[in-house]
């Protein structure tokens, strides 16, 4: 476990967690370096706030005096700082030891749990902001609002996405827990649901005995976790719910609109008050309710909270709106598991305008997995397509799926509707200019790089509204579009 220190390097700096705890520890007045093989955003944040930060690995990047070195489950022995790190018998810790570190040095309130985690921890994030307490913030995306996806917070309280993927929550304590729901997924890390719940039941059982857990009593895999804990355990945790009269905590709700959802909160019954939350579908009133019955189980006054959920507009990449062209909308979200897709689809149709949904399957051993889960996930979208999965650190030799097995599956699910592959982002822009969609919805959907699309189709969208407006506005090589072939089903055919 981490202990006294004054230095410390990243490797791999430039992702949402590591970046999130590398500038929390600048901000509490630790020396800082990274490396990353890319430059980002992230990056240069830190970088302006004093780190040192290097593109790309290399055994000179560890600076002299390092005291720890820091990695995520995704960095291999081969890297050059690892393997630098080894040669001079400095420390090599996971993120998980930092985030440890944090959550130990404060009143700490975590959020896991397969669907949500980043969503509710910006909710309940902004709920503490709101009441003015100031809290220490590490999620795993980045909250506009707070115009950040970290910050060091002078208050008692920090608020953690807690990561399930890899196991590393088994190592880590927290006086609050949300578990927002458990499905089986990240099977490059798990057996399957029965590890899932054993190592969420392991990261309950660290809790302090005055800790809590709050728990939708709502999700299956949460009711397998509940019978999985002992006794001591299961009382010290809080229930929240839709739909069970017995749960602690109730919202009944009044409206689901297309921006938002207004519901009414209960506890044992007893009205607590109105809610009104900023952003649509049912799945965030989940979320939304979570986070108050923390807030309540706290102490905390819910008139902040109040204030805070009716002005919460969202986390990147999570129903973002990313462009609007006349009546067209370009949404972009981070669904990678086919539950976290029905919810994004479902919360779409609010709208009550036709769904092109985009989507780029992230991982081979997830695919695999969840085929068929994923070939029917997409019954609300109005047209489907695909481009190549996004192998991660995946080898796809290792795997007996590929793109055309979940294009064939999802046509036969939806045989009545348009299921495309495209093999890559071009050809889907060039595609979505053909059909002249009007009042439509398209939505780029996937954990990988397929958030770069959003950006092009709107740029090609807003190229196409200048033509219309203006012949003469664009070039003649502007106006050349050559379409790419396109797999439909079992046969191969062009768009002309």
């Amino acid at each position: 476990m981490l202990k006294h220190f004054e230095t410390i390097h990243f490797i791999g700096v430039g992702g949402i967690g590591m970046s999130g705890l590398a500038r929390i520890l600048l901000s509490r007045g630790k020396q800082v370096s990274g490396s990353d093989l890319k430059g980002n955003g992230l990056v240069e944040q830190l970088r302006h706030q004093g780190a040192r930060i290097y593109t790309g690995h290399a055994a000179d990047n560890v600076p002299a005096g390092t005291e720890y070195v820091v990695i995520s489950t995704a960095i291999s022995p081969d890297n050059p700082e690892y393997q630098e790190a080894q040669r001079r018998h400095i420390p090599i810790i996971h993120r998980a030891d930092v985030l440890g570190y944090l959550l130990e040095t404060s009143r700490s309130l975590s959020v896991t749990g397969t669907h949500g985690k980043t969503t509710t921890s910006a909710l309940l994030a902004m709920i503490l902001v709101e009441s003015q307490l100031d809290p220490t913030i590490i999620i795993g995306g980045e909250v506009p609002q707070l115009g950040t996806n970290a910050a060091a917070g002078k208050g008692e309280f920090v608020v953690a996405e807690v990561d399930e993927s890899d196991q590393s929550l088994r190592r880590l304590s927290t006086e609050v827990a949300i578990i927002s729901n458990l499905e089986v997924d990240h099977l490059d890390h798990y057996k399957g649901m029965e590890e899932i719940i054993e190592a969420v039941a392991e990261f309950i059982g660290n809790q302090p005995t005055h800790g809590k857990t709050i728990v939708n009593s709502d999700d299956a895999g949460n009711q397998q976790l509940l019978q999985a804990l002992p006794a001591a355990q299961r009382k010290r945790c809080v229930t929240f719910s839709l739909h069970d009269m017995q749960a602690d905590y109730r919202a009944q709700i009044l409206t689901l609109g297309s921006s938002g959802s207004r519901f009414q909160l209960y506890y044992h019954n007893q009205l607590l008050g109105e809610f009104e939350l900023g952003i649509p579908g049912q799945h965030n009133v989940y979320n939304a309710l979570s986070t108050l019955a923390c807030a309540h189980a706290l102490g905390l006054d819910l008139a902040p909270a109040h204030r805070a959920l009716a002005q919460y507009r969202g986390v990147k990449r999570r129903f973002q709106l990313i462009g609007q062209i006349g009546d067209v909308s370009v949404i972009d979200d981070y669904a990678h598991h086919p539950s976290e897709i029905e919810a994004t689809l479902k919360t779409a149709r609010l709208q009550h305008r036709p769904i092109t949904a985009i989507f780029q399957p992230h991982r081979y051993s997830r695919t695999q997995a969840l085929l068929q889960d994923f070939a029917a996930a997409f019954t609300l979208a109005d047209r489907i397509i695909f481009t190549d999965i996004y192998a991660a650190s995946e080898n796809p030799n290792h795997f007996q799926v590929n793109i055309q097995d979940l294009v064939n599956q999802t046509q036969a699910h939806n045989p009545d509707k348009e299921v495309l592959y495209f093999a890559d982002f071009q050809a889907i822009g060039q595609y979505i200019i053909s059909q002249n969609l009007t009042n439509d919805m398209i939505m780029t959907i996937g954990a990988g790089n397929i958030t770069d699309l959003a950006p092009q189709i709107v740029g090609k969208l807003q190229q196409r509204a200048l033509l219309q407006s203006d012949p003469l506005a664009l070039t003649s090589k502007d106006r050349k579009i050559v379409y790419a072939p396109v797999l439909r089903s079992h046969q191969e055919r062009k768009v002309v």
